[in-house]
């Protein structure tokens, strides 16, 4: 079947439902059942073919898709950010709070710890300079166990910045979905800040909220060692709302 062909004949200034999509499908190929095409519509999807836009609507062009995911940090994320962007205006890094999670969550996260990932260079440097300039608890590239042996309260962990991580170009500091998701896996320490059951919900509500570039997505899970698992909550999460 070409696909190709049935999506380029779609109007890209209109959403189609299912039904309209199947029975398009169908003119190509008359004997098309619903597996197959259910299979068509995860993997189209997937690749950014089709973009779905709200229950059962579904469209081709790209103008109409979700919103760019944008965290809404808290004061101790930007006084951090404030710090390190004051003392070196050209250092790499990225901020994460494990509470922006919160809006994805069924179990809400109480008590928050700020992430700060780092050029890996850099990072015992920084390191230090926080443990000093903060006074507070800081902890650097701990495990689940040593996260939950020495986490207090306003805990802070520095962690090196990833190679070919997607940042954003207009905020740099500012974590990015696909780094988001891939991360809250990868990083053990933040992993240990929700119920990892909870996974499915969380892929499950930013599919349904947000956008995901997933090529970029993709070659950052390879990057970490977690492209089979990203791959399967991202089948999962696509699956539940086609």
């Amino acid at each position: 079947m070409n696909i190709d062909y049935v999506l380029e004949n779609l109007n890209g200034d209109r959403t189609y439902t299912r039904n309209d999509l199947i029975e398009a499908f169908r003119k190509e190929n008359d004997e098309l059942n619903d597996a197959t095409f259910r299979w068509m519509l995860y993997n189209m999807q997937l690749h950014n073919r089709l973009y779905r836009v709200g229950y059962d609507e579904y469209t081709t062009s790209d103008q109409h898709v979700l919103p760019e995911y944008r965290p809404i940090y808290t004061e101790d994320v930007l006084k951090v950010e404030r710090l390190l962007e004051n003392k070196y205006p050209e250092l790499s890094f990225v901020m994460f709070e494990s509470v922006v999670l919160n809006e994805f969550l069924n179990h809400q996260i109480a008590q928050n710890t700020v992430y700060v990932q780092v050029e890996k260079d850099l990072s015992t440097y920084i390191f230090d300079i926080l443990k000093q300039e903060l006074g507070g608890m800081v902890l650097y590239k701990p495990n689940r166990t040593e996260f939950s042996r020495y986490w207090r309260k306003g805990c802070v962990v520095v962690l090196e910045l990833i190679s070919q991580a997607p940042l954003s170009s207009s905020q740099p500091h500012e974590i990015t979905m696909e780094k988001m998701l891939v991360d809250i896996i990868a990083d053990k320490s933040i992993e240990a800040t929700y119920s990892p059951a909870e996974l499915p919900e969380i892929f499950r509500n930013i599919r349904k909220n947000y956008r995901v570039d997933v090529k970029k997505m993709n070659r950052y899970a390879g990057r970490r060692g977690k492209t089979k698992i990203i791959e399967e909550y991202m089948k999962d999460s696509i699956e539940d709302v086609i």
